[in-house]
Parts: C-alpha cells; sequence; structure tokens
C-alpha cells in the first residue's frame, strides 16, 4: 500500500514538474505597433495624432487624441490645428493626462473659427509641481464626419508650447493625420 501511495505522489510531482516546465516559456511579442511614437518617424520633442488616420462613414461620430512626445518642462500649450469643417465638425474636446497635476485638471480653453481648432492648455500650478514632462495625450478631440471625403489635420505653426518661466519649447516636427469618410 505504502509502494502505491509513493507511485501515485511521484507521478503527481512528475506531471507537476512538466506542467511546470512547459508552461514557462516567456511570450515572443512583435513590438511593432504602428501607432507606437517610436514607430512614427517623428524625433522627439514633438506633437502627433492618436491616430494618425481614421476612417468612417458619413454621421459617424469618433475621436482622436492630441499626443506629445518627449516634451520636457511644459507649463502651457496653445495648439492650433488645421481641419476641413466642409467633412468634420469638432463636436467637443476634452483634456488628457499631460498637464494633470496629480487629481488637478488642467486649465483649458478651447475655440474654432472657419477650419481652425485652438486649444489652450496650462497645468495648474501646485507648490511642488509647476510643469509637466514626458509622452501622453494632451487632449481628445471628439467630431461627426458630416460630408464624404479626406479632411487633413495638421497642427499649424502657431502651436507653441512654454515653459512656466515663458520659454518657448522648440518641437522638432509635427505629425500629420487625416479623417476620411465615405457613404
Amino acid at each position: 500500500m505504502l509502494v502505491l501511495i509513493s507511485h501515485n505522489r511521484f507521478a503527481q510531482i512528475l506531471w507537476f514538474i512538466i506542467i511546470i516546465f512547459f508552461s514557462c516559456n516567456d511570450a515572443n511579442y512583435e513590438l511593432d505597433n504602428e501607432f507606437d511614437p517610436e514607430n512614427l518617424d517623428l524625433e522627439p520633442p514633438t506633437i502627433f495624432f492618436h491616430p494618425a488616420e481614421i476612417n468612417l462613414t458619413i454621421g459617424d461620430q469618433d475621436s482622436l487624441e492630441l499626443y506629445c512626445y518627449e516634451v520636457d518642462s511644459a507649463g502651457g500649450a496653445h495648439l492650433q490645428i488645421e481641419f476641413d469643417a466642409e467633412v468634420i465638425t469638432i463636436d467637443t474636446v476634452k483634456y488628457g493626462q499631460f498637464f494633470m497635476n496629480g487629481f488637478a485638471p488642467p486649465i483649458m480653453f478651447v475655440d474654432q473659427e472657419d477650419g481652425y481648432l485652438n486649444v489652450y492648455l496650462f497645468i495648474e500650478p501646485s507648490l511642488s509641481n509647476i510643469s509637466s514632462s514626458g509622452t501622453s495625450a494632451m487632449a481628445k478631440v471628439v467630431f461627426t464626419a458630416n460630408d464624404e471625403g479626406s479632411a487633413p489635420l495638421r497642427y499649424t505653426n502657431n502651436t507653441v508650447f512654454r515653459k512656466p518661466d515663458n520659454n518657448n519649447i522648440v518641437l522638432n516636427t509635427f505629425g500629420e493625420g487625416s479623417i476620411n469618410a465615405t457613404q
């Protein structure tokens, strides 16, 4: 009886070792997501649209994010985006994580006129933090497709980032995007 119990125990341990051995292989991931900032051929610090291209049908609502990539010590920004107002309508703009100061949301003003969207974002300073750094979404733009066509999205030369001391932050390149609407 003792031999049978030890034989069963040995079989259980052997199966346990086999299962552990074959289930502990490292995953082989390909890190080639075309939307990762590293794969967009942009030299930081820079800003871009995420996703860079959206396809939808007339009447559909969708969103994209305004991203910054390796921006250092930003106290505020004016993002001016040129778009085709005949193809899309901007419904709303929501703040992203980049200019958040802990739980304090950023100060944000938005206006649009004649195919230009202006988003003004500022970090709400505290005693311990007066700027934001890194790679993150600055804002989320919700829009509706009104007409068939392609609406290119471009940051204009009026787009500027400022440090807390009001000095400019030089951005190397601006990413572009497009919204393609079909029937």
